[in-house]
């Protein structure tokens, strides 16, 4: 399997749709529920949330790619979001 910073490498070098796809569909539960708590436990809310903080991770990919731990920008990402 490929790990997240190879995605999200092949994304900022090659602008791969379906690398950035899989990084989301990797993420989403982990950023969702991160969201939702911040938010309180609004789902259109967190849902929002969420969507900020794949449209920052897409504009920030080639700043980002060679981070080991993805998850961590992510959460933190998240919590500024929301």
């Amino acid at each position: 399997m490929i790990d997240d910073s190879e995605l999200l490498g092949r994304y900022a070098r090659e602008r791969s749709e379906r690398a950035f796809a899989e990084l989301v569909q990797r993420k989403a539960g982990l950023v969702y529920s991160a969201a939702l708590r911040q938010v309180g436990g609004d789902a259109a809310l967190a849902q929002d949330v969420s969507q900020s903080v794949f449209i920052d991770l897409a504009r920030k990919a080639e700043q980002l790619a060679g981070r080991p731990v993805l998850s961590s920008w992510l959460y933190t990402s998240t919590r500024f979001a929301a």
